[in-house]
């Protein structure tokens, strides 16, 4: 029987050659570039210098860099015009919400918190911020040329796992049979297309979610959300990559069923913005044609400008005026995007980064607790009563602010628990684990497989989830993502069917 060549680089199979950019193609990377430095110059750079004086000086010095440092890197990996979305995610985060952010807020001497770090506190931020970058640039580059870290034959195993079409088909049964109780406890059709609030005032009315814990509702909210997703990606990955699937009517049956139910829960509504866009990138990292270089390098430029000129907007279409307020809108109107970048706590990350600078300073390091609670998230507080809080309580509480919903991102993360060698840690091990996965994907270009192998869907998966994991804070995003692990493992197996098999090369996509 023929099996699965592993999606890894390895002994057996040499990775696929790199691509060579031609003609135009070599032409839009330098033209992305172009663009990504010039347009924060002239949108949020410009309006600030016309304002008044500014405060230029070592902090907004070295978010410049940071701002060039990030727009050199993606246009790079846009040379490169190979998928690796999970590289290209943390510098396309990094680029919008860190800094070009942390440079506009810098030379305008204001932020969405409303709060005044002081001229030390910033130039550390900023040096952390830019120290971040060069830590997870430098073990992205890194190719590891064997697992020193998980025993061999957990690695193969992970590498050679495909879908299996009846547990998909099977997964996408129960998300249907299952949805009736899931939409009924969250309020029905009605609350999930309203918004957010809506939805929060229903769990809580049902005493899902108390004072003392919202663990049940959280795990509610969170299979009702990842359940049907899971269920229709690897759905549409079996119809696109198996032709026997495709002449199946009641497959075609289910994923336009699994369709109707995905735009029920996962819309962007009732949900997190973050949340609605790690669906939508999932899928277009799953298209085939994403890795062209054109649209590679369109949507690297789109995606990244469009982080910082349009997202902020949406919020109109999903929340009241009063709502807005009191998600940490602190002015009265808004005319341009700098005026969100300044004002609302969607670009408040990098004002984070420094506020957990302060926590620091103020209280000292929690050795290791923050990472803890992270990653024990699935205790429940009855059982340990000091379990750490998520991060961004202790950043909003250090500064008394009333939204405790903020950010936390990994460089936050870090620093709280082990100061600089932390954060750097923390972004050099994500650098680590984004080049591994990148590669796996990667190596599918030049594979051709009779079966649809995991890393096809989970490598777009995660990369897709990774904004809301590099956003943070960690303690609140680890549900989602060990669900989204858990059912992917679930509809997948090993294609071994003996125990000196062995994978067999099916040569090169055309």
């Amino acid at each position: 029987m023929t099996l699965l060549l592993p999606p890894a680089p390895s002994p057996d199979v040499a990775a696929p050659a790199p691509r060579r950019l031609t003609g135009l193609q070599f032409l839009l990377p330098l033209f992305s570039v172009t663009i990504l430095l010039t347009v924060p110059a002239a949108v949020f750079v410009a309006p600030v210098l016309e304002r008044g004086p500014v405060a230029a000086g070592v902090p907004a010095a070295l978010f410049a860099v940071s701002v060039v440092y990030c727009a050199l890197r993606l246009g790079a990996l846009m040379w490169e015009a190979e998928p690796r979305w999970a590289v290209l995610g943390l510098w396309m985060f990094s680029y919008a919400w860190l800094a070009v952010a942390g440079l506009t807020q810098t030379l305008a001497g204001e932020n969405p918190l409303g709060f005044t770090l002081g001229p030390a506190l910033m130039t550390e931020q900023a040096s952390l911020l830019l120290a971040g970058l060069i830590c997870f640039d430098l073990a992205s580059r890194v190719r590891p040329r064997h697992d020193r870290f998980l025993p061999a034959a957990l690695v193969g195993r992970l590498r050679g796992r495909v879908l299996d079409p009846s547990r998909v088909l099977l997964l996408g049964v129960v998300s249907l049979v299952t949805a009736p109780v899931l939409v009924a406890l969250l309020g029905g059709p009605r609350v999930l297309l309203s918004d957010r609030q809506a939805v929060f005032d229903q769990l809580s009315s049902s005493g899902l979610y108390s004072s003392a814990s919202n663990a049940t509702g959280g795990m509610v909210a969170v299979i009702g959300n990842v359940l049907p997703f899971v269920a229709l990606i690897c759905l549409v990955k079996l119809l696109a990559d198996d032709p026997a699937q495709r002449r199946r009517a009641e497959v075609w049956a289910l994923g336009a069923a699994l369709v109707g139910l995905n735009a029920l829960m996962n819309n962007p509504l009732s949900n997190p913005r973050y949340w609605a866009f790690a669906i939508v990138l999932a899928f277009f990292f799953c298209w085939r044609f994403s890795a062209r270089p054109a649209v590679l390098a369109g949507f690297v430029t789109v995606f990244t400008l469009s982080s910082l000129i349009i997202f902020p907007y949406l919020d109109h279409f999903r929340v009241s005026e009063s709502q807005m307020k009191q998600y940490g809108i602190r002015s009265p109107s808004y005319s341009q995007p700098v005026d969100y970048v300044l004002g609302k706590t969607d670009y408040a990350s990098i004002t984070d980064v420094g506020v957990a600078l302060r926590v620091v300073e103020h209280h000292g390091h929690t050795s290791g607790r923050q990472l803890l609670g992270a990653a024990t998230f699935w205790v429940p507080r009855s059982l340990w009563p000091d379990k750490p809080d998520n991060t961004a309580f202790l950043i909003a509480d250090e500064i008394g602010f009333p939204n405790r919903n903020l950010d936390s991102p990994l460089w936050a993360e870090g620093y709280v628990d082990f100061g600089w060698v932390g954060a750097c840690g923390l972004l050099a091990l994500c650098g680590v684990a984004a080049r591994r996965l990148d590669d796996a994907f990667v190596a599918l270009r030049g594979v051709r497989t009779p079966v649809v192998p995991l890393v096809a869907v989970a490598a777009p998966v995660i990369a897709g989830y990774e904004f809301i994991l590099v956003r943070g804070s960690l303690l609140q995003a680890m549900a989602r993502i060990v669900t989204l692990l858990v059912l992917l493992a679930l509809v997948s197996r090993s294609p071994r069917t003996g125990r000196h098999a062995r994978p067999e090369p099916l040569g090169s996509l055309p």
